[in-house]
């Protein structure tokens, strides 16, 4: 079986019918969909449907309470810290966006720290969310222990994520990148598709390295002690500082395995700083600049952060987003099981 492709708002309803039938609301299954096909709209699959099996297995197992509501537990004017309970973690990203916007407002800067969730997705989604309210976001992610230090040969690290994201004339500008050299994500769709995965980005889980996504465990550091230095800071700002170690629980004695994720958050109010007009127009400018420098041999265009994702949204959004056939089959059974009606095909 070949694979299909679905449009963008019949892949939402699919997701969102199957978590409610899992214990979901309809508004937090509605948010957790938008995350999930936000990835895919714009080309980054691994962390789009293809996650949807693993959050079923992980409510089924109790990592994830599909009815936990984040909380506050630290509470000022431009600081705050938000506890998931173990909940879903694109809902209690979101709620922690819109209090970082709200704060940001009033104070002009406010630093945020989200605890103790579950997998949180992409999160160039709530960076982007939070540029579009003239607002700059810079969003650093901490989570499951699956990219080994510069030199381990063992897990001892998550893929810790970046995003930062600034307001423009022509939309937010979005950097979302992770610390390791490929996210798990690839992984999980090099599996689904049979696609080798680059050299010199995993291991095996004996260390070994490979390129076969069937034996592939361990992440590697995107350039080495660059992309491990900034995991390991990125748990001490977003786990460490919120009194939620990820890593330390998990390779010291405890041997914790819990699906946990932090993320540390700031928002800066560019209207406290200058008006948004001007400072969005130097942003063009120098994009501009930027895309019309010289070119190296072999390179037809210089891209910005996030142009080459916002094209694919703009062609997905049309002719709508493929799904590869093994990921189709799983999800056609998933449905089946819990009499979901599966997603039709488009085009």
């Amino acid at each position: 079986m070949s694979g299909n492709k679905v449009s963008h708002d019949e892949l939402l309803r699919f997701i969102r019918d199957l978590l409610v039938a899992h214990g979901a609301s309809d508004s937090d299954a509605a948010t957790v969909a938008q995350g999930l096909v936000w990835a895919n709209l714009r080309g980054v699959d691994g962390h789009g449907v293809s996650r949807l099996p693993r959050y079923l297995k992980l409510i089924g197992s109790g990592e994830i309470d599909p009815k936990a509501q984040p909380y506050l537990i630290h509470d000022r004017a431009a600081t705050f810290v938000l506890d998931g309970g173990h909940g879903f973690g694109p809902i209690a990203a979101m709620k922690g966006a819109a209090l970082a916007v709200e704060r940001a407002k009033k104070s002009g800067v406010c630093f945020g720290l989200i605890r103790q969730t579950t997998h949180t997705g992409a999160i160039g989604r709530y960076a982007q969310w939070i540029a579009e309210r003239d607002c700059a976001a810079i969003i650093m992610g901490a989570g499951q222990t699956l990219m080994a230090y510069h030199g381990a040969r063992v897990a001892s690290l998550g893929t810790s994520p970046i995003a930062i994201a600034v307001p423009s004339g022509s939309g937010p500008l979005v950097l979302d990148m992770a610390a390791s050299t490929i996210s798990n994500g690839k992984i999980l769709q090099s599996r689904a598709s049979g696609a080798e995965l680059p050299q010199d980005t995993v291991l095996t889980a004996k260390g070994e390295p490979t390129t076969d996504p069937r034996t592939a465990e361990i992440l590697l550091p995107l350039g080495g002690p660059k992309g491990s230095g900034l995991g390991l800071m990125f748990e001490m700002l977003a786990s460490v500082l919120a009194a939620a170690p990820v890593q330390a629980r998990a390779l010291g004695p405890e041997k914790r395995t819990r699906h946990t994720a932090n993320t540390a958050m700031i928002a800066v109010d560019i209207a406290t700083f200058r008006p948004v007009g001007d400072f969005t127009h130097d942003a063009d400018t120098l994009a501009a600049i930027i895309k019309a420098l010289p070119r190296q041999t072999g390179f037809d265009e210089i891209l910005l952060p996030g142009e080459r994702s916002g094209r694919t949204e703009a062609k997905r959004r049309k002719s709508g987003i493929p799904l590869p056939a093994k990921l189709w089959e799983e999800l056609a059974g998933i449905a089946k099981t819990h009499e979901i009606k599966m997603m039709a095909v488009s085009g």
